[in-house]
């Protein structure tokens, strides 16, 4: 099976030519290497080939959007806080604490010419990102969560973005995608055995395309795993290795097209 979308691109400004292959969506930049939602782990997904980058957001207490994946700091910096109750001056100013900004995050994007994947976790954290990006003419940028709600909400709001849901192992991506009005199923379902590959089936493709919609898969980097849902007609893949993806011997350059 293949997919061409050309057309997905012409409709929401994405830059043209990438088109023919599954996206590499470094997951929370090269999170492999570096530490999570940090500008440098962005900026090396993109050094490694990523042409966009998934991120989290957060909102502080005066209401900046952050990004992390989680609101207390416990797991990924040891500190006991949260971002939600604190200023982003407060946040800003914690020794050996790097949580970016999203304007900072969406600055390094253009820079470095990636797309912006952005999983959104705070309720509210998703116009404001909308609007930051209209404001810079940003085009290449998706919105997404898991929670239904938040998408529907950019939806109605006349949010002129590609809108992903984020479905769970287990829950029918159909509904789920109804339920968002999303024009992306990304299927988080790393976590469904051994080979979760079989889960994308023919007939699940089919129907989300006859939808109108794209499919996005799950962060991956089980090698063999990965070889096959490369070769499935998806619009992007997220992996914490994007080397894995892009700069491996005989892998297909950024701008090949999809067997």
């Amino acid at each position: 099976m293949q997919r061409d979308f050309s057309a997905f691109f012409e409709r929401y400004g994405w830059p043209a030519g990438r088109g023919r292959l599954p996206l590499c969506i470094g997951h929370r930049g090269a999170s492999g290497y570096a530490r999570e939602n940090t500008l440098a782990a962005f900026r090396l997904a993109a050094d490694l080939g990523a042409e966009m980058w998934e991120l989290d957001t957060q909102l502080t207490k005066d209401g900046v959007v952050v990004v992390s994946h989680d609101d207390h700091l416990e797991r990924v910096y040891g500190v006991g806080k949260r971002i939600s109750k604190m200023m982003a001056t407060e946040l800003a100013a914690l020794d050996g604490v790097d949580v970016p900004t999203f304007e900072a995050v969406a600055d390094l994007a253009r820079e470095t010419g990636t797309g912006l994947y952005v999983e959104l976790k705070a309720p509210g954290s998703g116009l404001a990102c909308w609007q930051q990006l209209l404001e810079k003419g940003q085009r290449f940028a998706c919105l997404g969560s898991f929670d239904t709600a938040q998408v529907r909400a950019l939806r109605q709001a006349g949010c002129d973005y590609p809108l992903s849901v984020l479905v769970r192992v287990g829950d029918n991506p159909h509904v789920i995608g109804d339920e968002a009005d999303a024009d992306i199923l990304h299927l988080c379902w790393e976590r469904a055995g051994e080979r979760p590959q079989d889960l994308v089936t023919p007939a699940l493709m089919e129907r989300a395309f006859a939808r109108g919609r794209e499919i996005v898969l799950w962060h991956e980097e089980r090698r063999p795993i990965l070889d096959e849902i490369m070769k499935l007609p998806v619009l992007g893949i997220c992996t914490d290795q994007p080397d894995m993806m892009r700069n491996v011997p005989g892998g297909e350059s950024k701008f090949g097209r999809q067997g």
